[in-house]
């Protein structure tokens, strides 16, 4: 009995004991363990820009050059001298003739036509009116224009072809009128002008001129001067040119291309005058037209 009694008391101050210690307290961990959590850092604004990064520019895809406009050709102005009716070289159609449009015979009617048409041994309306292309002397290409008769403008083109093909030096090929002179053909001489139809006189005659029928063309004057019987010349610009065994281009003698072109056509050359040698000079007898 007495041992119950005691175990009773141990179990009870066994109790009390327990209850009289209270849960320690939890260890604080070290410092350097504490976790601090960072401030929450608001997003950079859009246009800022940190001086510590370079600021890199996109890359540009490069911009093509502008594909430059073609240059147009210049529009051609049109012959005012050519008629709605041409007839045409059948091998380079820029060697033509025509009949005398109205703005041509107002043009020389009064300058190498005369007023009356009484006073031409010829009809402006027989005349003809040839633009060709010819080469001068430096090389280059030019249009040039001729007034002849009707029956010798063939003859024209197929001569002045040939020539411009051959790269035959003339050094220019313009209608008399455009020089300003009535009825006379100094200025064009002097200018080295190769022409054709002029109603003029022969020199010292009251004889019409070859060139008054359309009939007669000269060739380069200054390099195949006209020579009187008392040695004197024109034009005057021709004097180096009147030692004729000293050939040089453009001038005119037997075995030169031009002679053998008109010679082929059945023109006559003004080098063969005895008197008074025209070395320029071409021209032809047409039956019903010259005397």
């Amino acid at each position: 009995m007495k041992r119950l009694l005691w175990l009773l008391v141990l179990l009870l101050a066994a109790g009390c004991a327990v209850q009289s210690n209270p849960e320690p307290a939890r260890t604080q961990p070290p410092e350097a363990e504490i976790r601090t959590p960072l401030p929450t850092e608001e997003p950079p604004a859009e246009d800022s820009v940190s001086a510590a990064t370079p600021t890199i520019a996109p890359t540009l895809a490069p911009v093509p050059s502008p594909t430059p406009e073609p240059t147009p050709e210049p529009t051609p102005t049109p012959d005012p001298y050519r008629d709605e009716t041409v007839t045409e070289s059948k091998t380079n159609a820029a060697f033509w003739y025509c009949k005398p449009t109205e703005t041509l015979k107002s043009y020389v009617i009064g300058s190498t036509y005369p007023e009356n048409p009484k006073d031409a041994p010829v009809k402006l309306d027989d005349l003809r009116y040839v633009h060709i292309l010819y080469v001068d002397f430096d090389g280059a290409e030019h249009e040039g224009a001729l007034l002849v008769h009707r029956k010798v403008a063939q003859d024209v083109i197929e001569i002045f072809e040939a020539l411009y093909d051959a790269r035959y030096p003339l050094r220019s090929v313009r209608l008399l009128d455009d020089f300003g002179e009535q009825f006379d053909d100094n200025l064009s001489m002097a200018a080295d002008n190769t022409s054709a139809y002029c109603c003029r006189r022969v020199t010292g005659s009251r004889k019409f001129s070859r060139h008054s029928y359309g009939t007669a063309i000269d060739v380069n004057p200054v390099e195949n001067p006209y020579v009187r019987p008392d040695g004197s010349f024109a034009p005057k610009e021709s004097e180096p040119y009147l030692d004729r065994k000293n050939v040089r281009p453009g001038m005119i003698n037997e075995d030169d291309l031009c002679y053998k072109l008109f010679k082929s056509h059945g023109w006559n050359w003004g080098g063969h005058f005895k008197s008074e040698p025209d070395y320029q000079h071409f021209s032809k007898d047409v039956k019903g037209v010259t005397p």
